[in-house]
């Protein structure tokens, strides 16, 4: 018989909503709804090109008015695109005053996205000696003083272990290396097991991949292979949804469950991926318990 998944105390650390510049499957609002409904404990909204803290305190705000007392908070972040100045300190410190939860590194503008759809320029981690940009050293000093969350975004994996040495030796406690799986940032399992056993990162494993043609796959199989090689213990699980051409928040996160549950996942090993880490991560300690 098969086990039936609830998304009770539920944690996912990177869905997209409108408003954006493309369309989404829900918009913040009808997130919340959606989220309040199955039970969820936090999401992090993400935008590609604009900060989404101000947008998560009003899901909250909703929340309380529309709703019966619930544990659900909605969480925001910032992504450091040309959009917000790229690696921009002022922008990040502001974005943290109004309760970043988390900083991404560029995504859609990272040097690396660019090169591997075809574009020239992007936003560079390091100058052309490889030594890191003096910038980053500012961001990272910021994110640890306010002890958020430090996302590497789709740079390279090589300017990935440049910034996590860097990050960890100035004092950020958390690091969560994002969707290591994806076609753009194609991480190696080697460097990601350097990368645990060296700093203790956090990785995140996405449930969906855009692909260059607009379509989307389920990287299911292939992060559930990865789990298995190098433990539960150092991995979320996130949707990476939003898109229309992709299930529904809710369907999304119960597809992705049952799917590591069919394939004998322990509920030990599910409970730390989408509740216990998450939840230390964002400091949600009633969820630990």
């Amino acid at each position: 018989m098969q086990q039936k998944i609830t998304l009770t105390n539920v944690i996912d650390m990177h869905v997209h909503t409108a408003p954006d510049i493309c369309q989404r499957t829900y918009n913040d609002l009808e997130l919340t709804d959606a989220a309040v409904h199955t039970g969820a404990r936090a999401i992090v909204i993400k935008g590609h090109h604009c900060s989404t803290v101000t947008r998560a305190a009003l899901c909250n705000t909703y929340n309380r008015i529309a709703f019966e007392s619930n544990a659900f908070v909605m969480y925001g972040g910032l992504v450091l695109n040309y959009e917000t100045g790229g690696l921009n300190p002022k922008a990040v410190q502001t974005a943290l005053e109004m309760g970043a939860k988390v900083i991404w590194l560029p995504t859609v503008d990272a040097e690396n996205d660019c090169r591997k759809r075809g574009r020239s320029g992007g936003i560079r981690m390091t100058n052309d000696r490889g030594v890191l940009l003096p910038e980053l050293r500012s961001i990272f000093t910021l994110i640890k003083d306010y002890d958020a969350i430090l996302a590497t975004g789709h740079i390279s994996p090589e300017e990935i272990r440049c910034v996590v040495d860097s990050a960890r030796n100035i004092g950020v406690q958390k690091i969560v290396i994002t969707h290591p799986e994806y076609w753009v940032v194609d991480m190696n399992l080697e460097i990601q097991k350097e990368l645990i056993s060296d700093y203790n990162v956090i990785l995140e494993r996405c449930f969906m991949q855009p692909l260059k043609s607009g379509r989307w796959i389920s990287n299911a199989e292939r992060n559930l292979d990865v789990i298995r090689k190098l433990g539960a213990e150092s991995t979320i699980l996130s949707t990476d949804c939003g898109s229309p051409a992709t299930p529904s928040w809710e369907e999304s996160m119960r597809q992705y469950l049952q799917f590591m549950v069919d394939h004998n996942i322990s509920q030990k090993d599910l409970r730390s991926m989408t509740k216990t880490t998450p939840a230390r991560l964002l400091g949600l300690v009633d969820t630990l318990e």
